[in-house]
């Protein structure tokens, strides 16, 4: 409990697997060091050589079991003390985890499966600022899945045209609307006019007792998240959305603590670090971090077609988000699936259920009437699916 647990699926070459996993152990806590030689390289470990080094930064190796072909399951613990979560925490973590176990010599193939966080560091962090029940109180819709809609300015919408596509959807009954992952602020339609275009068209639309969310997208530098942040809120965004993979999984809880906005998070440029066929990162353990940081929304990908390999995988993120969570007691994390059709919708809402963000981004600029067809088409299949045996 005092530990982290890291979990990996392992293929070692040149070393055997009980000097591999000692060497990666060592390499994330004590260290070690390495010199070429004729041979190739030579590595030992730190410790063996130098008398200072302090017992209590050691990890230990939990368990090594065999896998399919010439992979292993391999878990090792570190103490929680080599990390501090106020300076430091999660991004600290990363090159520890998730560093040179992907470029060492002796290791052929790695994925990064789990990592359990001590109580002491998980606690730092907040999760959701409102989870499903609060989102849900925000846009007035106490049961039954949400519904919504893509705003994309790099088609050559302005400012006018962004805010005309969202009071449409708006009085259509859509319950959500977001920026496009790739348009922050294009010359075209920037940030601050579009957010506030779209808020001043937001509200002379819809109905009563409902209020459509509208994500402004802030994803920016570091440096300029703040103001990217302020930009947004200031107009009146209803919350923020974020590319994670290329900000920084920190960001999350960087805007988490700074306002009080639902943050969503797309999930553009995972495929880098999860779709590796050497080395990766397992979505399931991202989507961990990003309800445990703050995230209120998080992508989940499609089930594509019903193959039962996406199933398992999406069944696995759905329960990380909206199920009960290791650590500290968190609110729950809405799933995003896009891609939605009237082809799918009933296979879709059979899978994914009710707490289910339902994205449409193809037919939502033909106009109101469109949209509400569009709408009352996919709501007619959630209905024939809750009619299934």
């Amino acid at each position: 409990m005092d530990s982290f647990l890291v979990t990996y699926d392992l293929e070692p070459q040149v070393e055997s697997i009980d000097r591999a996993v000692d060497l990666l152990l060592h390499e994330m806590t004590s260290g070690i060091q390495y010199y070429s030689a004729r041979d190739g390289a030579v590595m030992d470990r730190v410790r063996d050589h130098v008398p200072f080094v302090d017992p209590s930064v050691c990890g230990e190796v939990v368990s090594v079991t065999h896998g399919a072909g010439g992979s292993y399951r391999v878990s090792l613990a570190f103490p929680a003390s080599n990390l501090d979560s106020d300076v430091g925490g999660i991004t600290n973590l990363w090159p520890i985890i998730a560093g040179e176990v992907f470029n060492f010599y002796f290791i052929k193939r790695a994925r990064l499966l789990d990592v359990r966080l001590p109580p002491v560091f998980a606690s730092h962090y907040r999760g959701p600022g409102f989870g499903i029940a609060g989102i849900r109180q925000k846009v007035g819709v106490a049961s039954g899945p949400l519904f919504g809609a893509i705003i994309k300015p790099n088609l050559g919408l302005n400012p006018r045209q962004a805010a005309s596509v969202a009071a449409s959807l708006a009085e259509a009954g859509f319950d959500f609307i977001k920026d496009d992952e790739i348009a922050v602020n294009p010359s075209l339609c920037p940030l601050r006019e579009r957010v506030s275009r779209v808020v001043e068209a937001l509200g002379t639309a819809g109905g009563a007792g409902r209020r459509v969310l509208y994500m402004a997208n802030v994803t920016s530098d570091f440096a300029s998240l703040k103001d990217a942040a302020v930009i947004a809120s200031d107009a009146g965004a209803g919350g923020f959305m974020l590319d994670p993979f290329c900000t920084g999984i920190s960001s999350i809880d960087y805007l988490r603590r700074t306002f009080s906005l639902p943050i969503y998070c797309h999930r553009v440029g995972y495929g880098l670090s999860c779709l590796g066929s050497s080395y990766s990162v397992s979505y399931q353990l991202f989507s961990k971090l990003f309800r445990l940081l703050g995230a209120d929304f998080s992508h989940v990908g499609g089930i594509w077609g019903g193959a039962e390999d996406a199933r398992t995988k999406v069944a696995r993120y759905l329960e990380v988000l909206r199920g009960g969570f290791e650590g500290p007691r968190i609110g729950e994390t809405w799933p995003v699936v896009s891609g939605i059709s009237t082809e799918n919708m009933e296979d879709y809402y059979g899978f994914y259920g009710d707490d289910t963000l339902y994205l449409e981004h193809i037919d939502i600029y033909g106009g109101t009437e469109a949209a509400r067809r569009k709408l009352a088409a996919l709501k007619a299949c959630v209905t024939a699916g809750a009619m299934r045996p």
